[in-house]
């Protein structure tokens, strides 16, 4: 399978922020609900976004940590409060598009409950080896190729996006065989990946980096269209022969049937903050790159990134956790 999420992103690149924010304006804070425990990369990003909208919304932004059930009691949170523009939820490729493609029960509809507002950014991802693995991921690769099934690679369980993505990974590399081992939670696979329990897994760029430096593991490639800035000597996927693009993604959605107009102002006071070059460098400091979008492809955005995901789940027989 081939990825086009990049593809998307640079159509959605050129938009430019609207000076003002059109019409509505909220009248008391807005909570921004965050389906993970505070402190990482998606929770950071979420309170940076929090700091810098007031000035252009006119109202505090409360960031309101709910995790548990992999999203799910966020996005119930999110989806029983009132449409009327003062809830936002941040939305990640595992709730919104993993979830519904392993056929997760949720007590919502992540197309019809929720209204797309705005991109939180794209996250880079990197293939990570021990160091006893081939230096290149070309060579890797290889040495999967002669012995199919026997090395194996770690996720944070079955269906999360290191799953998911080194799943794409192998397929576009030629259909090849690695055993998956799944854990609960990228910790703990991190933590077997440095022993040599597990051979390889992909990580957010963030997360690796610190044992990339530290020489603990490899960066054999990272998956997104060009070399990241804070490890260039890490190639993309595309200079080592697999033709696939993928970071992953967080967008902020509001309850369904919250107000045109209301999604307008949130929308354009989002932008704004992405496209100042202050913001947009604290956010590259966090490793995520900013990303400007209309509702309308925000919604474009995850609703092809849901379809590509369901049809790797049916290919490949990927079935979520009992």
């Amino acid at each position: 399978m081939r990825r086009r999420l990049l593809l998307a992103a640079a159509a959605l690149a050129p938009l430019a922020a609207a000076a003002q924010a059109p019409g509505w304006r909220p009248d008391r804070p807005v909570r921004l609900i965050v389906p993970f425990p505070p402190g990482g990369g998606t929770d950071i990003a979420a309170r940076a976004l929090a700091e810098v909208l007031p000035p252009r919304l006119g109202q505090p932004v409360i960031v309101d940590n709910r995790p548990g059930a992999n999203g799910a009691v966020a996005g119930e949170a999110a989806a029983r409060a009132a449409p009327d523009g003062h809830t936002l939820l941040v939305a990640t490729a595992a709730g919104f598009a993993a979830a519904p493609a392993l056929g997760v029960a949720l007590p919502y509809d992540v197309a019809a409950d929720f209204a797309p507002v705005a991109m939180l950014g794209l996250f880079p991802l990197v293939i990570t080896a021990h160091p006893s693995m081939p230096a290149s991921l070309r060579e890797f690769l290889a040495l999967v190729r002669e012995r199919p099934g026997a090395l194996n690679y770690g996720s944070a369980g079955i269906g999360s996006t290191n799953h998911l993505v080194m799943a794409l990974v192998l397929e576009a590399a030629g259909g090849l065989r690695m055993e998956h081992v799944p854990y609960r939670g990228a910790a703990q696979a991190q933590a077997d990946l440095a022993a040599g329990v597990v051979q390889a897994m992909v990580d957010s760029l963030a997360a690796a980096r610190g044992a990339i430096e530290a020489g603990r593991v490899r960066g054999l490639a990272v998956t997104t269209a060009e070399r990241q800035p804070v490890l260039p000597d890490v190639p993309t996927l595309r200079e080592q022969g697999v033709d696939l693009v993928h970071p992953g993604w967080a967008s902020i959605v509001a309850p369904a049937r919250t107000p045109p107009q209301a999604i307008l102002a949130l929308n354009a006071a989002i932008n704004d903050a992405l496209s100042d070059s202050a913001v947009a460098g604290r956010w590259r400091s966090l490793i995520i790159e900013p990303m400007l979008a209309t509702p309308e492809a925000v919604g474009a955005f995850m609703a092809a990134d849901r379809e590509r995901t369901t049809a790797l789940v049916r290919r490949q027989g990927i079935r979520a956790e009992q």
